[in-house]
């Protein structure tokens, strides 16, 4: 006797099996989740406070998770200006913890629809891994046109991404996914339910440049959902380009992008059929002063390199940062003896400058560097033992 198959079950994704809120608000996954939030970060005191009765925190947030009660806390506004002036919205510790867990659950499902060449926050990509396959499409491209062929790369970038996302839009991708009610409902609360305060815990209307709530737009920068949900938002872009224009050397980091072709009059078709799709597909604009088109022989400026097909640079604006923060540092370890911050700056900077053609670079920054730290600090010690 053959059995029968149940009809509609192929094809849904595998958490409707399982059951994905369960997951969610299981202690364990929280446990797990808080695990990950604390990361690098486990002596602040908002955190410190959290972990003294940890146990009483996850099982509220289980209890609130269960009863469908959770409600996001209050948002800290501040603002960041390395490397640009930025709005920042950074969520309660409780909230992080939860967002941990549910993007555990979701990431997966949207991972395998992301193209391969997209690659801000997702594991196993980065701006180094973005680094090495643009530099792979410049040696392709002129592997296939030739040596003497001009080629060139068009670069674009979307105008207030961030605060530019449209809910609806959104929610209405995730929920092509998502199947789970209280999952999506969930979800739901995280994009449109928002309370900010200032540091000094004084209530403050959403900034308009991070969120606009009578538009229904924008996503926290700091919330950890923002990334995956904006990498999910131009999931749409990243299909299109790839399926329906067939551009076949195509990059994506975050809201930055690029195309690689001979042919600028090709180049400016795409720019034109992106433009509409953008505006009329995600209700977002492209920056009128970042489209660039220019010969890739003067190099690719892209993920913080200046990318040739044979060779790579840092980019002139990403040295100067570097020197900027790293001048910084050092004044901090001679003054406060904050050795930790100042290796962790020093160990950072090496690993960027190792994946470019950066020898001489690397050693007159770095271990000049050192030098002058450990000079002054001798001046320092020798005047301190005179009092």
């Amino acid at each position: 006797m053959m059995k029968r198959r149940r009809v509609g079950l192929k094809n849904r994704p595998v958490f409707f099996k399982f059951g994905m809120y369960k997951k969610i608000r299981d202690f364990k996954n929280l446990m797990a989740a808080y695990q990950k939030a604390r990361k690098c970060k486990r002596y602040k005191r908002n955190i410190v406070r959290y972990t003294f009765l940890l146990e009483n925190n996850i099982l509220q947030l289980k209890k609130e998770l269960e009863l469908e009660s959770y409600s996001p806390s209050s948002y800290i506004c501040f603002t960041v200006t390395d490397p640009k002036i930025r709005k920042v919205a950074a969520p309660a510790f409780r909230d992080r913890v939860l967002q941990h867990s549910l993007v555990s659950q979701i990431e997966p499902l949207f991972e395998k629809k992301f193209i391969y060449d997209s690659y801000a926050c997702r594991k196993n990509k980065g701006t180094h891994f973005g680094l090495k396959r643009v530099k792979k499409f410049l040696m392709a491209c002129r592997s296939k046109y030739g040596k003497d062929a001009s080629i060139y790369c068009l670069r674009m970038d979307i105008e207030k991404f961030f605060a530019s996302v449209s809910w609806d839009i959104l929610l209405k991708i995730i929920e092509d996914t998502v199947v789970c009610e209280k999952t999506k409902k969930l979800i739901e609360k995280i994009v449109t339910k928002h309370r900010c305060f200032d540091n000094r815990n004084r209530p403050i209307e959403a900034p308009t440049d991070v969120i606009k709530p009578k538009e229904r737009r924008g996503l926290p920068i700091g919330n950890l959902t923002s990334q995956l949900f904006a990498n999910i938002y131009l999931n749409e872009l990243d299909h299109f380009v790839k399926e329906k224009l067939r551009v076949r050397w195509y990059a994506r980091y975050m809201d930055d992008f690029l195309i690689i072709h001979p042919d600028r009059h090709y180049l400016k078709e795409m720019k034109e059929a992106i433009k509409m799709f953008l505006e009329s597909e995600l209700k977002l604009k492209i920056h009128p002063k970042k489209v660039i088109m220019q010969n890739v022989k003067n190099g690719v400026p892209f993920v913080g390199y200046l990318i040739f097909y044979d060779h790579v640079k840092i980019r002139g604006s990403t040295l100067l940062r570097m020197r900027r923060k790293l001048k910084k540092r050092r004044l901090k370890y001679l003054k406060e003896n904050d050795k930790k911050s100042y290796e962790a700056t020093l160990s950072a900077l090496r690993g960027h400058l190792q994946h470019a053609n950066a020898y001489h670079l690397q050693k007159n920054l770095l271990g000049k560097s050192i030098e002058i730290a450990k000079k002054i600090k001798i001046k320092v010690n020798e005047q301190l033992k005179l009092f």
